[in-house]
């Protein structure tokens, strides 16, 4: 497969964001220089920033300087972000959030524990990067019995 030029990279870019309904297309700019792609704007949650930032990585680009940045960010304390992460986790009814260990520290939440379902593990994962005033998720939780996750599907 050919490595694409920077327009039709750009091209390509945006036809990803746009087919991705966690990502609000019109929030985010990109320009590709050289095979470099620079993402910038403004997004609604971390979750969002994350969700862009995988949709590039799939694409054959050569590095990508992302420069999202968080609209309307909540900053909390630590404790006041564990609180928040915990008492979602506790509202989510995809997760038994009991064996869900929930620490924070300047924003980054980290999570630990043993679920039952790898769907309960990133349903965890999900409620803590939606959480406001998170700006990273690093995932300790480990699945009862198992692992490594399945393969992913080819489609």
């Amino acid at each position: 497969m050919a490595i694409p030029n920077d327009r039709e990279m750009m091209d390509l870019i945006g036809d990803i964001l746009s087919r991705d309904s966690r990502v609000d297309k019109g929030e985010i700019d990109v320009r590709v220089e050289n095979g470099v792609v620079f993402v910038s704007g403004a997004v609604d949650s971390a979750a969002e920033r994350r969700a862009a930032q995988e949709d590039i990585e799939s694409t054959p680009a050569e590095r990508i300087v992302n420069t999202l940045t968080l609209r309307n960010f909540i900053e909390r304390t630590d404790e006041e972000l564990v609180a928040a992460v915990k008492y979602a986790l506790a509202r989510d009814l995809a997760v038994d959030s009991a064996p869900v260990a929930v620490d924070a520290k300047d924003g980054v939440v980290t999570l630990g524990g043993t679920v039952a379902s790898w769907a309960q593990k990133h349903a965890a994962e999900d409620v803590a990067w939606w959480t406001p005033g998170v700006t990273d998720v690093v995932s300790h939780i480990e699945v009862d019995g198992l692992v490594e996750p399945p393969d992913e599907p080819d489609y």
